[in-house]
């Protein structure tokens, strides 16, 4: 159980000696990387406390998160015999399964579409 006391209005005081941009990547860390815009909605309706402007340095998870994966050409051709194409695939885990897996491969033939 955790203990603590309440403290009023006035008795807390917060010192703080990160910069606007320190304070900005905080805040947009703290809420999923938003946007920049998204960031300057919350700052002018006063929502974020202590951040006046947002002032966002370069963030390699913006981009790596907003990058698409092209998609595979789909082929106008289809096997004509069972096992003759087999499609695989592999995709890591983010967590570790009961049994100390991490990684799921699938194969499916390409003639009769099935695993």
């Amino acid at each position: 159980m955790l203990e603590g006391e309440t403290l009023q209005e006035g008795e807390a005081s917060v010192a703080s000696s990160s910069s606007g941009e320190n304070l900005s990547m905080m805040w947009q860390c703290k809420l999923g990387h938003m946007s920049k815009q998204g960031l300057k909605v919350l700052v002018e309706k006063n929502l974020l406390p202590g951040l006046n402007k947002v002032s966002l340095p370069f963030c390699e998870h913006c981009v790596t998160s907003k990058q698409h994966r092209l998609k595979f050409s789909t082929s106008s051709s289809r096997s004509k015999v069972i096992l003759e194409l087999v499609d695989s695939d592999v995709w890591q885990s983010p967590v570790t399964s009961l049994g100390g897996a991490r990684y799921f491969v699938s194969f499916i033939d390409d003639h009769s579409r099935r695993c």
